[in-house]
């Protein structure tokens, strides 16, 4: 759809009235398109807005191609949104490094073996519930699942994706997509820090004599470098990107999004995106995090450093701890700090909060090895918990996760 104007529409029957899904079309991305789109995107939501969604046409994924969607009542009244996209899928990315290297192995005489042509559901540059609608989330998945099935059917994707549900907060959707076919896949646990603190100083206080230690000593360690916070950052996307490429190339797992200059200069057109710098003396700089104040929510979005920045300047902890800081002291009741790197973000005071891929395939043989390739073989080992706090911290649940249905705004 990117770059065209034409709209196509599928048409999926449900209850006692047609629901339709309708691509947003070419007018989605000039600045008028976002009235009629974020007007359902609540306060919590920013990875669901039009700029966010405009900002991640610039990553890059294999087959990679962006499709926003509108949901329509049986009269053609708008009722929700949703971000699909078409690419690949590496199964090798998903299993330990042993599953890796005997893709590898398999690949010398079969490129594609385990690489799947993709319809997904879900942002997948970010953590949250796919849909936005007032249809209960039964509805809404019921008809989304509906149409990327049909639309595998017609493109001949191997796989439907349906994203970052995490099963408490969405009993609907799950017990629709389980009749539906489709498979659960545990992602990586996200981890998301509580704030009910009212400053720096009470979050300390609040910690176990351990963690309160850890935290001194890495304020004493990295007492040489300077936190700076800056809003227009175009001009440093070339170092920013070079440093989140550092981290990329040491990775050897969920390698799927590169991000580029470009997606980087387009985030700081955004109000609501900040870069957190840590600055040596020599004003050089030692690592940085991409933030997004999303109401109630802070979203550390991605870092970046040099494996020597992380083992000789402590430049990773101090950033988490400058993380937390910077949302107490503006107000934000949590820290969605996204996936991967358990330890660290725990150690800080993070809890995981488990999400789940939904997957169905479109041949029934491969949806049951799938299955179970997923729940065995490819399942994330569960993080160690941590005990940071000496009383326990209620959790804070991420907006994003919710499966409220909401009403367009005027």
């Amino acid at each position: 759809m990117r770059g065209s104007s034409a709209e196509r529409l599928s048409s999926v029957e449900h209850g006692s009235g047609g629901v339709t899904v309708r691509e947003a079309g070419g007018a989605f991305w000039k600045d008028g398109g976002a009235r009629d789109w974020d007007c359902w995107v609540p306060e919590g939501h920013f990875n669901l807005s039009q700029r966010f969604l405009k900002c991640a046409q610039h990553i890059q994924m294999e087959g990679f191609h962006q499709v926003p969607v509108t949901l329509s009542d049986g009269r053609g009244q708008p009722v929700g949104v949703a971000a699909t996209y078409r690419n690949t899928i590496d199964g090798a990315d998903l299993g330990n490094e042993r599953i890796q290297q005997a893709v590898h192995l398999v690949r010398g005489a079969a490129p594609r073996f385990l690489k799947y042509g993709v319809i997904e559901v879900g942002n997948p540059a970010g953590v949250g519930f796919p849909v936005r609608s007032s249809l209960s989330s039964t509805e809404a998945i019921t008809t989304l699942a509906r149409w990327a099935q049909a639309e595998a059917e017609r493109q001949r994707s191997s796989l439907v994706v349906i994203r970052d549900i995490e099963p408490t907060a969405a009993p609907g959707a799950v017990e629709v997509l389980r009749r539906l076919g489709f498979v659960p896949s545990p992602l990586p646990a996200a981890f998301v820090v509580p704030l009910p603190f009212t400053s720096f100083n009470e979050y300390k206080a609040h910690m176990r004599a351990r963690y309160r230690g850890r935290l001194a000593g890495c304020m004493k360690e990295t007492a040489s470098l300077r936190v700076e916070v800056v809003e227009q950052f175009a001009e440093l996307a070339p170092q920013l990107t070079a440093l989140w490429r550092t981290l990329y190339d040491r990775a050897t797992q969920y390698r799927r999004l590169v991000l580029t200059e470009g997606f980087f200069a387009s985030a700081s057109d955004m109000p609501e995106a900040k870069v957190m710098l840590l600055r040596r003396p020599d004003e050089s700089v030692a690592g940085f995090g991409l933030l997004f104040v999303d109401g109630p929510m802070l979203r550390f979005s991605c870092t970046g450093f040099s494996r020597e920045a992380a083992l000789e300047e402590g430049v990773y902890f101090r950033l988490l701890y400058e993380v937390v800081r910077y949302a107490i002291e503006h107000g934000c009741k949590a820290v969605n700090m996204g996936m991967t790197t358990a330890g660290p973000k725990m150690s800080v005071g993070a809890q995981p909060v488990h999400v789940s891929a939904w997957i169905w395939h479109r041949s029934a043989l491969q949806r049951q090895g799938l299955g179970w390739l997923t729940q065995n073989l490819m399942k994330p080992p569960p993080p160690v918990e941590r005990n940071v706090f000496k009383e326990d911290v209620p959790v804070f649940q991420d907006p994003a996760l919710s499966e409220q249905p909401v009403t367009a705004r005027p």
